[in-house]
């Protein structure tokens, strides 16, 4: 178990990082949302933490590393689809490791395609505009405290996390077993803002889909959004390939369709209580990946483009309300 003391990110604005052009959206005033998502200062993933998984990539620049990585999701998504990992365990029963077992496949994917270790994710107790750096500290306390209490597991890749998280301390070696029928996983705690949204972060890291991040965010407008490969998800000048689609004409029909649903769907009270609740999802993301100080331009772009729709949407609302 490892710990990481905890301090607030330093934020600022990164306007010039978007890559469309902003719908001219004002917060209506009753609702004390920030009218952007600010960005911590950034910083690179530590070549040590990388090297120490694989020596072979030391000179091997840091976009090559991820974009490879991009380019095994397909078989990452193979190899845990053969494995029979249990979406959550008892607290007070989570051991260090975990035993899984495999289906046989032929082919069998590549041993490197497997994953290295297993997340178990618990919420810290974080302000919504404060978000920190992920912590184990109080994990084994809750533990006691909670024994009847459930934390939902995620089989990861610790090169994945090592090439995208500069906030997130190296993991315990894993030395997975050589068995045919199973294979022995290290078991990680990990503390992260928000357990309920850690899904979506985790699911991008490993495929690298904007297209699926955006449309998790918001549902309703998911027939709407166009689709995108692991191989187009990212540029190598660090921009956002996908957001880039969305102009502000394209951003205001957006907007007005979920402004739209919202209000048929729960009338003008539960208009606004509908999109805060998206807000409240987007803000969530956006704690936990400055919380582990995930820095992907596309990323940053999705949850801009979906803050930015869903606060057009409030302000349609809110004067239709008004």
């Amino acid at each position: 178990m490892f710990q990481v003391a905890a301090r607030p990110t330093p934020p600022h604005l990164a306007s010039n990082m978007e890559t469309y052009t902003p719908y001219p959206t004002q917060v209506p005033v009753n609702l004390q949302l920030p009218r952007t998502l600010q960005r911590p200062t950034f910083s690179e993933v530590s070549r040590d933490f990388v090297v120490q998984l694989a020596p072979e990539l030391q000179e091997v620049p840091f976009e090559y590393i991820r974009k490879h990585l991009a380019g095994q999701a397909n078989e990452m998504l193979a190899a845990l689809s053969l494995m029979s990992v249990p979406s959550s365990l008892p607290k007070s029963r989570l051991a260090s490791n975990l035993d899984v077992p495999l289906r046989p496949a032929n082919p069998m994917p590549s041993s490197t395609a497997f994953p290295t270790h297993i997340l178990a994710i618990s919420s810290s107790k974080s302000s919504p505009s404060s978000p920190t750096t992920p912590t184990v500290a109080s994990f084994a306390a809750q533990a006691v405290s909670a024994g009847s209490a459930t934390v939902p597991l995620y089989p990861a890749h610790a090169l994945v996390l090592a090439a995208h998280c500069t906030l997130l301390p190296p993991l315990p070696r894993s030395r997975p077993s050589n068995r045919a029928t199973s294979v022995t996983l290290p078991v990680v705690p990990l503390t992260v803002p928000s357990a309920e949204t850690f899904p979506l972060l985790h699911a991008y890291l490993h495929t690298k889909r904007p297209d699926n991040l955006l449309a998790a965010l918001l549902p309703s407008l998911a027939a709407s959004f166009p689709s995108a490969t692991s191989n187009r998800a990212s540029s190598s000048s660090g921009g956002s390939v996908y957001v880039s689609q969305f102009t502000s004409e394209r951003l205001s029909r957006l907007a007005n369709s979920l402004a739209s649903t919202a209000y048929h769907q729960s009338g003008p009270q539960g208009a606004l209580s509908g999109l805060m609740a998206h807000a409240k999802v987007v803000n969530a993301l956006w704690r936990n990946v400055c919380a582990l100080g995930v820095f992907d331009p596309e990323l940053w772009g999705v949850m801009d483009l979906a803050w930015e729709i869903i606060l057009a949407a409030l302000t349609q609302v809110a004067q239709r309300s008004g």
